[in-house]
């Protein structure tokens, strides 16, 4: 490369040095604005509850719904409050007597979207994954068959299904000595010929 090149690359790399000077406290200035006025992040993360109430520690200690039988309680209730759920709130503050069971079932189900029988039912999520297996399993060996169907057989496949290349085969194995007394059942060793 010229000297001319050289310096011109150098002055280059100067100048992005020197921009990227001037724009790192900008740039660290709007970011700070920015998590200061939760645009970006969320540091409590009680924005993410979409107005839920908050019940306990959950199993992460974040604010998100989990049904499950190792830990039967969320950390934020299922249904966010209305009008109907906080009469009923005030109502079971009461005497649980006088509620319902359509009552007493629009509670729970303000807090908890499944019930544990509903959790133990059965998942029919196998009848999915065996439908697609066997749909797959059609599809490969249709394309199997097609191209069997279309390709044309090998020219030397003949030659080599005959019976006296299939002999000599055999034959040279058992020369070399790589035969095992298993494999060579239908062979005859006297007659160096295949038993009929």
């Amino acid at each position: 490369m010229s000297c001319d090149c050289l310096q011109q690359l150098s002055k280059i790399r100067n100048n992005m040095a020197l921009n990227l000077r001037t724009k790192l406290p900008q740039l660290a200035q709007t970011m700070a604005r920015q998590m200061s006025s939760h645009e970006i992040f969320y540091h409590d993360q009680r924005e993410l509850c979409g107005g839920r109430e908050i019940v306990g520690h959950g199993k992460t200690g974040k604010y998100t719904y989990y049904d499950g039988h190792d830990l039967p309680f969320p950390a934020i209730r299922f249904r966010p409050d209305d009008a109907a759920s906080k009469a009923l709130r005030e109502k079971e503050k009461g005497d649980w007597k006088k509620l319902t069971i359509d009552e007493k079932k629009a509670l729970y189900r303000h807090s908890f979207c499944q019930t544990f029988a509903e959790m133990d039912a059965p998942d029919p999520e196998w009848k999915a994954v065996l439908g697609f297996t066997l749909i797959g399993i059609a599809v490969s060996w249709g394309t199997y068959l097609t191209f069997a169907a279309i390709m044309p057989e090998h020219p030397y496949r003949e030659f080599f299904d005959s019976h006296e290349v299939r002999t000599a085969s055999e034959q040279r194995r058992l020369d070399a000595g790589t035969h095992k007394d298993l494999m060579f059942k239908g062979w005859d060793m006297e007659k160096r010929a295949w038993k009929e």
